[in-house]
C-alpha cells in the first residue's frame, strides 16, 4: 500500500511538472511573438531553433544583470536591499525580504523598539491577519496611520516590549509632533469624535452589497439568455463592486472584503501589495504596485523603459484584463492558494444553476466577466491620482534625507475634480484619494466630513491642493509612462505658517 502511494505521488508530481512546462512553453512562445517587434530577438526563428528550456536559459542570461540589480531609490537607505531588487516578483517574497533586513528579529518593530505580539494577535481589534502578515517587519508607518488614539495604543504596546533594535530603521519617513501629518491627524481625531461613525458607515455597506447583488442578478440573467453582452455588463458591475470592496480591505477583518475574491484577486495578497506596500511607500521602490508589473508598466523616471512602453504607452491597456487572472494563475502554480480562493467559483456555479449552459459556455461567459472586471478595476486604479508627471516617483530628486510621511502622500497624489459626491459613485471610483491615503483605516463614507479640516491644514502648511479634471489625470498616467528624466524637488521646505 505504501509503495502504491509513493508511485501515485511520483506520477502525480511528474504530471504536474509536465503540465507546468507545457503551459510555460506555450506562454513563452506567444510572449516572444507579441514582443518581437519591441525586443531584440527574432521570436519565430528563435522558437523553432531552440527548446523552451533553451529559450528560458537564453532569456535568463540576457537579463540576469538587469533583473537581479537593485532598483535605485531617491533615498540611500533603500538602495542595495533585497526587498528592492528587481527579482521581487510577489507579495510574499517582498515580505520575506523585509523580514531579513529590517532588524525585527522575528518580532514586530515600531521605531527602535521590538515587541512580541504573539499573545496579542487574536486580541487585536483590527483582526489577526494584519499581525500575522507583518510579523518580523518594521510596522512603524502602519502603527502611526492606523491608530488615532496613540496613547492607548502605546500603553498596550508597552506590555509587549522586548528590547531595543540593534540596527537603525530603513525608512525616510518621519512623524514629528509639529509635522504636517501629526497636526492633521490630531485635528481629524477631534472631528471624528463629533460624528456617529457607525451610522455613517452603513452607507458603504449598502453600496457594496447593492453592487454585488446587481452582479449576481446579471449573472443569473446571463445564464438564462446566454448573452455575451450581458456577461460584459456583469463583469463591469463586478469590477465596480471590487473597487468598493477595496474600502473594506483597509478595515478590521470582515467578510465583505472577500467580495474581491470573486474577481480572482486574493485578499491576503492585496493587503500586502496595496495596504502594506502601496499605501505606506507610495510611488517608491518599496511600492509593489510600482514594481510587480515592471517593466511592462514602467512608472519610474528612468531611461530603461522598453520600446513598447516608451513609444506606445497606450498599448499598456492590453495588460489590464490579464492582471487579475494572471495573479490567480501565479498563485496556483506556486501553490499559494488559500481557502478564500474557493469563492471564485460562486459565479460559475450561479451560471450553471440558473440556466442550461454547457460547461464550455459557462467558462466562456465567466472569462468575459473576469477579463472585463479586471479591466475596469485596473483602469480606475491607475487613473486615480498617483501617476502624473508632476507627482513624485522614486528616482526624482529630493531635498533632504527624510520627509514627513503625510507630505510624501501629498507629493505622490493629485487632487481630482469629482463628478459627484454621491457615495454610490465615489466608493467605486477611488474618490477623495489623497485623504484616503492619509487615513486608510477610515471607512470611505467618513472622508467627506474631513474635507474642511484637511483643506485648512493644507493652507497653513502652504500645500497647494488645486484639483484637476478626471480626463487630465487619465492622460497623465500615459505621460508618466514615457517620462525618462527625474524631476527636481517639489518644494524646499514645508513649515506651518
Amino acid at each position: 500500500m505504501k509503495a502504491a502511494v509513493i508511485i501515485f505521488t511520483y506520477r502525480h508530481h511528474r504530471s504536474y511538472v509536465l503540465i507546468q512546462r507545457s503551459v510555460f512553453s506555450f506562454f513563452l512562445y506567444n510572449y516572444t511573438q507579441i514582443l518581437s517587434p519591441f525586443y531584440p530577438w527574432n521570436s519565430v526563428n528563435f522558437h523553432h531553433q531552440c527548446s523552451a528550456k533553451q529559450i528560458h536559459i537564453h532569456l535568463r542570461k540576457r537579463t540576469i544583470n538587469n533583473i537581479m540589480a537593485p532598483r535605485i531609490s531617491s533615498w540611500p537607505e533603500w538602495n542595495n536591499l533585497s526587498s528592492t531588487d528587481r527579482n521581487i516578483k510577489s507579495a510574499d517574497s517582498w515580505i520575506e525580504a523585509r523580514q531579513k533586513e529590517e532588524g525585527a528579529d522575528g518580532l514586530w518593530r515600531i521605531y527602535d523598539g521590538l515587541y512580541d505580539l504573539k499573545q496579542w494577535i487574536h486580541k487585536h481589534p483590527g483582526g489577526p491577519q494584519w499581525l500575522e502578515i507583518t510579523k518580523g517587519t518594521d510596522i512603524t508607518e502602519l502603527f502611526e496611520t492606523y491608530h488615532f488614539n496613540q496613547k492607548a495604543a502605546r500603553d498596550v504596546m508597552g506590555t509587549f516590549y522586548v528590547c531595543r533594535a540593534k540596527t537603525p530603521r530603513k525608512s525616510p519617513f518621519t512623524f514629528k509632533p509639529d509635522g504636517f501629518y501629526s497636526v492633521l491627524k490630531s485635528r481629524v481625531k477631534k472631528k471624528l469624535s463629533e460624528i456617529n461613525r457607525r451610522e455613517v458607515s452603513i452607507k458603504s455597506i449598502l453600496v457594496i452589497d447593492t453592487w454585488f447583488f446587481a452582479t449576481l442578478i446579471l449573472c443569473a440573467a446571463v445564464a438564462q439568455t446566454q448573452s455575451a453582452v450581458l456577461a460584459l455588463f456583469a463583469g463591469i458591475s463586478l469590477g465596480l463592486g471590487t473597487v468598493a470592496s477595496h474600502n473594506f480591505t483597509h478595515l478590521k477583518d470582515n467578510w465583505r472584503m472577500y467580495y474581491m475574491q470573486l474577481s480572482l484577486f486574493s485578499v491576503r495578497e492585496w493587503r500586502i501589495s496595496h495596504v502594506i506596500s502601496h499605501h505606506v511607500y507610495t510611488n517608491t521602490v518599496q511600492d509593489l504596485e510600482m514594481t510587480l508589473l515592471h517593466p511592462f508598466i514602467h512608472w519610474f523616471p528612468t531611461d530603461d523603459k522598453p520600446p513598447l512602453v516608451r513609444y506606445t504607452p497606450y498599448l499598456t491597456l492590453i495588460a489590464y484584463p490579464l492582471i487579475a487572472p494572471g495573479q490567480f494563475v501565479i498563485r496556483t502554480f506556486k501553490r499559494m492558494n488559500d481557502k478564500a480562493d474557493l469563492l471564485m467559483f460562486v459565479i460559475p456555479v450561479i451560471l450553471m444553476i440558473c440556466g442550461r449552459m454547457t460547461i464550455g459556455l459557462v467558462l466562456n461567459m465567466w472569462l468575459i466577466m473576469v477579463l472585463s472586471s479586471s479591466s475596469v478595476f485596473l483602469f480606475l486604479g491607475f487613473s486615480v491620482s498617483h501617476h502624473l508627471p508632476n507627482n513624485f516617483h522614486d528616482g526624482d530628486h529630493i531635498n533632504g534625507k527624510d520627509i514627513d510621511w503625510g507630505i510624501h502622500q501629498m507629493d505622490t497624489s493629485e487632487e481630482r475634480n469629482e463628478i459627484t459626491d454621491n457615495i454610490f459613485v465615489s466608493l467605486v471610483t477611488f474618490s477623495d484619494h489623497t485623504l484616503h491615503h492619509l487615513f486608510p483605516s477610515l471607512d470611505h463614507s467618513l472622508i467627506p466630513f474631513l474635507q474642511d479640516t484637511y483643506i485648512n491644514t493644507c493652507e497653513e502648511f502652504g500645500l497647494d491642493r488645486t484639483s484637476k479634471p478626471f480626463s487630465s489625470i487619465v492622460r497623465g498616467q500615459f505621460k508618466q509612462l514615457v517620462r525618462l528624466n527625474p524631476n527636481d524637488p517639489k518644494r524646499k521646505q514645508c513649515l506651518k505658517n
